[in-house]
C-alpha cells in the first residue's frame, strides 16, 4: 500500500514523494509527470522523419529556430524536390544567383529541376509602346554561366529537367557533345521552343545518339522547329516512351514516315499533340489533315494514351478506335462529337480504360449509346463526365 509520506501535495505534473510503508525502512520514490515535448532531444533519424511530412516553407523555418534543427533540416533527402524558382531568381538577381542557389548542399540530391527561360533565345524590347520578341543577345560571360548551370545539372540525380525557351542552339555551338550526353541521361526533359526560328541541330544530334540505352524516354519538343531534320531522325521518336509535339514545326514527309513507323509498332506510349496543331512547313496547315486519314487513326490507334484535342480525321479514328485496339485513355476535351453517329462513339469509349469528357460537346442519342453498350460490355474503369456551363 503506497501513501503519502508528507502533508505536501502538489498538482499533477509537478514532483510528488511517496513511500512503501510497512518496512522498518521506509523506501522513498521520487516520481516526475511528464514533461513538455522537446524535439532536440529525438534522434536525428527521428528528427529528420518528421520534417518529411513538412511543406517546404515550413522546413525552411524550421531550420532557423536552432543549429540543431538546422543541420536536420538542411539534409539532401528532404531537399531533393524542392520547386527552385530559377526562371525568378535569374530575372531578379541575375544567373550569378541561381549558380548560388544550385551550389548549396542542400541540393546536391536533386531530382527535379525546372530551368526554363533562364537563358532565353528570345527577349522582349518595347517598340511603339508595344512589347515584342526579338532575338535575345547574351554576354560571353552569361553563357559560361549558363554552361556552369547545365554542368552542375549533370551531376545531379534529375529524374526531371525542364530547359524550354532557353537558347540551347548557342550552348549546342560551343559544347555539342555535353549537351547531347546531358540530355539523353535524364529520363524526362522538356525542351518545349528551344529552336524556333534557331537551327535544330542540337535535336538531331540528342536523336542521332539516342540507344535502347539512353535513360531518356520523355521528351517534350513542342513549339520547336524540326522541319530540317532527316527523316531517319524524326522516327527515331519511336524509340522514346512520351513524346509531346504540339505546335512543332514539321514536313508532310517527316510527319507520315513518323506515323508510318508509329502504325507498325512503336515504343511510345503516350502522344501529347494537345490543342495547338502540329504545322506544316509548307501549307501552315495542320500537318495530320494533309495525310491519310487511314494511316493518322491507325498509328494514333497503337499508343496507350493519346491527347488528341481539335485534330482533323476524327471520325476514322474513332471508329478504328472503336476494334480491338491498344488505347487505354484518350484526352479529346477540344473536339466536338456531334457529327459523329452515336453507335461510333459507344464503341470506340467502350473500348477504353479512361474516360474524361465534357456532357456538352456530344448529344443525347450518343451518350445513350454509350451508356447502352456500357451496360452490356466495356472495357471502361474509369469514367467522368464533366459539364461546363
Amino acid at each position: 500500500m503506497y501513501k503519502n509520506s508528507k502533508a505536501k501535495k502538489k498538482s499533477f505534473g509537478m514532483d510528488m514523494t511517496i513511500t512503501e510503508s510497512g518496512n522498518s525502512s521506509p523506501r522513498v520514490y521520487n516520481c516526475k509527470g511528464p514533461e513538455e515535448p522537446n524535439l532536440t532531444g529525438f534522434p536525428s533519424e527521428v528528427l529528420q522523419r518528421i520534417f518529411s511530412f513538412l511543406p517546404y516553407s515550413d522546413l525552411f523555418t524550421s531550420s532557423l529556430v536552432c543549429r540543431m534543427f538546422r543541420d536536420n533540416a538542411s539534409v539532401p533527402v528532404l531537399w531533393k524536390r524542392f520547386p527552385i524558382p530559377a526562371m525568378e531568381i535569374t530575372q531578379d538577381d541575375g544567373l550569378d544567383r541561381l549558380l548560388s542557389v544550385l551550389k548549396l548542399p542542400r541540393f546536391r540530391t536533386m531530382q527535379h529541376l525546372d530551368l526554363n527561360r533562364v537563358y532565353m533565345a528570345m527577349a522582349k524590347k518595347k517598340k511603339g509602346g508595344k512589347n515584342r520578341p526579338v532575338l535575345a543577345v547574351h554576354s560571353p560571360d552569361d553563357e559560361a554561366k549558363f554552361l556552369e548551370i547545365l554542368e552542375i545539372a549533370s551531376k545531379l540525380p534529375l529524374t526531371w529537367l525542364n530547359l524550354s525557351y532557353n537558347d540551347l542552339p548557342a550552348v549546342f555551338v560551343s559544347s555539342p557533345q555535353f549537351l547531347s550526353r546531358l540530355i539523353l541521361n535524364i529520363p524526362h526533359v522538356d525542351l518545349f521552343a528551344t529552336c524556333r526560328g534557331t537551327s535544330s541541330d542540337f535535336i538531331g544530334n540528342v536523336l542521332g545518339n539516342l540507344t535502347e540505352a539512353s535513360a531518356l524516354h520523355t521528351v517534350d519538343l513542342g513549339g520547336c522547329d524540326l522541319d530540317t531534320l532527316p527523316i531517319h531522325l524524326v522516327t527515331k521518336l519511336n524509340y522514346l516512351t512520351n513524346v509531346a509535339l504540339e505546335g512543332a514545326f514539321m514536313t508532310k514527309e517527316q510527319a507520315r514516315a513518323l506515323l508510318v513507323d508509329m502504325a507498325k509498332g512503336s515504343k511510345i506510349k503516350k502522344f501529347d499533340i494537345g490543342c495547338e496543331l502540329i504545322v506544316d512547313k509548307d501549307t501552315y496547315s495542320d500537318v495530320f489533315e494533309n495525310l491519310d486519314p487511314e494511316l493518322v487513326a491507325t498509328a494514333l490507334n497503337n499508343l496507350e494514351h493519346v491527347i488528341y484535342k481539335r485534330r482533323p480525321h476524327l471520325i476514322r479514328f474513332l471508329q478504328v478506335m472503336g476494334r480491338n485496339t491498344k488505347p487505354k485513355k484518350v484526352e479529346m476535351g477540344e473536339n466536338s462529337f456531334f457529327d459523329v453517329a452515336p453507335e461510333v462513339i459507344a464503341k470506340a469509349f467502350n473500348n477504353l480504360e479512361h474516360l474524361e469528357i465534357g456532357i456538352n460537346i456530344w448529344n443525347i442519342a450518343q451518350i445513350v449509346a454509350t451508356l447502352d453498350l456500357m451496360a452490356q460490355q466495356t472495357r471502361l474503369k474509369y469514367v467522368l463526365f464533366e459539364y461546363e456551363d
